[in-house]
């Protein structure tokens, strides 16, 4: 009798394994799971003492091919929106697009696919083809971005990167201070409703995770 089992036993997991062989890979968008989202930001900064915000009309994109370098589609502006929302639900008013330099903050977004990178700066990206320079944000020339802290990650298919910068205090400190970065990161898939839709939950948990910017 035992001799039977283990024989029953051993074509059920024969069957089990040619049933497995047989069966289709799944899609790579179904395999791929929600983006991992990581904040970091300035504790030394009182972020209650900001009111309002500008923000960049298009993203910064760096892919494997040199010819991207702004994204600003249908796609692109609804993230934009997305971050739009959020700081006016946090309580920040957004400036008009032709008055950044009036602002207290600063806000821009950079999508990187493709890329592998560790131990990052916030504004590592600066340079890249479509990513403004501080000119953008009023009459900032020969100044620079600075941030006191980076953070380590790993990038196997993409990411979507938003950078928040102090404009208020910029002319008595002579540099544009990154006060909070907030970044998600994970397998895109081929579908480009799929990293949409990631990035926008990225934006909501980036904000949902930093409660100490709401006024």
């Amino acid at each position: 009798m035992q001799k039977i089992h283990c024989g029953l036993a051993a074509i059920v997991l024969l069957c089990l394994a040619v049933t497995t062989s047989c069966r289709k890979t799944p899609s790579l968008d179904k395999l791929s799971s929600d983006f991992v989202v990581e904040t970091k930001y300035d504790n030394t900064v009182n972020f209650k003492e900001f009111k309002t915000f500008a923000i960049r009309d298009t993203i910064a994109l760096s892919t494997d091919n040199p010819k991207d370098s702004v994204w600003y589609d249908k796609d692109a502006q609804s993230i934009i929106s997305e971050v739009i929302k959020q700081l006016t639900a946090y309580g920040y008013t957004r400036v008009a697009p032709g008055a950044a330099g009036k602002a207290d903050l600063g806000v821009q977004l950079v999508a990187i696919r493709n890329k592998t990178m560790y131990n990052v700066t916030p504004g590592y990206w600066w340079g890249y083809p479509g990513y403004g320079d501080p000119w953008y944000w009023g009459d900032y020339y020969d100044w620079y971005y600075y941030t006191p802290y980076y953070y380590s990650y790993s990038i196997k298919t993409g990411t979507l990167a938003v950078e928040i910068v102090d404009l208020k205090d910029a002319k008595t400190n002579q540099k544009l201070n990154i006060v909070w970065t907030g970044i998600g990161s994970g397998q895109i898939g081929n579908a480009q409703a799929f990293l949409v839709d990631q990035c926008i939950k990225s934006v909501d948990q980036a904000f949902a995770q930093s409660p100490y910017l709401k006024q």
